[in-house]
């Protein structure tokens, strides 16, 4: 009698013809459930208020040996504070059985503000596991300087590293989403966004300084203040002349329709000259409308080498200007287009 080989094959059970999927059966047994070994944190906690519920919640799934997950798992899973570095209560549900192989925390909270917390989670008969660090933060109570002091820059622009605030509760805790208003108090000149921002989740908060026109050794300063928080903290910068004599460059290279720099400031007196590095593709200067004229401007076609001016300004203001080729009258002085800005103070 021929012996027959044992063989795998893949049937359909109806419910699983239904569903749409095959499963694999030896000799017609389903193959066996995954075996529940340990959890693991599959949300992790986040930082929160002091009292608040931590939100997302966190979520703890039962897994196998290879960090699948148990769906059939109903196993209660229980929270615990892992590290307390503010020696902190855990409120809340602490205990809650899976769901599909999940449990969800959704109403824990902490009573002391503290860095580098952690929580455990664990389950009778399976591994535990810890998650990651979060922090606890109180109200906002202090305001510091972290970047952006005491620096130098050209009358009439910007600083090159923006000021910044580190925003914390009383015990050094970062705090997110606190207003801080940053407030120009000596040199005039400008900040950007105008209005309060908003510290991050790290409780940092920074603003874009422009320096006013006037040149001078510290002769600009700017307070920063945080909501609720006493005090405030005060950045200086000193502000040098603009060169007297400035040059800018006429494209750059074959097809590439730009000034550079694309915006100049220059003192009462100074003067711009203009110099072509287009090779083959053709380029021209053109007072834009609406701008006090700029004298000799050449129109036609010019590749390099060229050269336009020096030519001197003798009043203040702003003038702008384009390239009748590639831009038009009335573009804006803006990345993208070929047209650029000469301040005069």
């Amino acid at each position: 009698m021929p012996i027959r080989r044992q063989t795998s094959r893949r049937i359909h059970a109806p419910a699983d013809r239904r569903a749409g999927r095959g499963v694999w059966r030896r000799w017609g047994r389903p193959r066996p459930n995954p075996i529940a070994t340990k959890v693991g944190f599959t949300a992790q906690p986040s930082n929160a208020a002091v009292g608040a519920a931590i939100t997302p919640a966190a979520k703890v799934s039962v897994q196998d040996a290879s960090g699948n997950p148990v769906t059939s798992s109903t196993a209660p899973i229980t929270i615990a504070i892992g590290n307390n570095s503010g020696g902190a209560t855990l409120g809340g549900t602490t205990t809650q059985n899976a769901a599909s192989g999940v449990a969800t925390f959704s109403d824990l909270t902490l009573d002391k503000s503290g860095m580098a917390y952690t929580l455990s989670a664990s389950s009778s008969g399976l591994t535990s596991a810890a998650s990651g660090a979060f922090n606890l933060f109180g109200a906002a109570a202090l305001i510091a300087k972290t970047a952006g002091d005491n620096q130098t820059a050209q009358v009439s622009t910007a600083v090159p590293i923006d000021p910044q605030v580190l925003v914390t509760d009383a015990g050094n805790v970062p705090v997110p989403q606190v207003p801080v208003t940053f407030q120009v108090t000596a040199g005039g000149g400008s900040v950007n966004p105008a209005t309060p921002v908003n510290t991050s989740a790290v409780g940092l908060a920074s603003v874009h300084w422009t320096l006013g026109s006037l040149a001078g050794t510290n002769n600009n300063t700017l307070q920063a203040s945080a909501a609720g928080v006493g005090g405030s903290m005060t950045f200086t910068a000193s502000a040098t002349p603009a060169p007297s004599g400035v040059s800018v460059q006429v494209g750059n290279g074959p097809s590439q329709f730009v000034f550079i720099p694309q915006s100049v400031t220059i003192p009462v007196g100074g003067t711009v000259t203009w110099v072509w590095n287009s090779g083959s593709t053709p380029h021209n200067v053109q007072t834009s409308q609406g701008s006090p004229n700029i004298p000799g401007t050449p129109s036609g076609a010019h590749t390099s080498p060229f050269t336009f001016g020096p030519v001197q300004f003798n009043a203040a203001g702003t003038y702008t200007f384009y390239c009748s080729i590639h831009a038009t009258a009335t573009d804006p002085v803006a990345p993208g287009f070929m047209t650029g800005q000469i301040t005069v103070q």
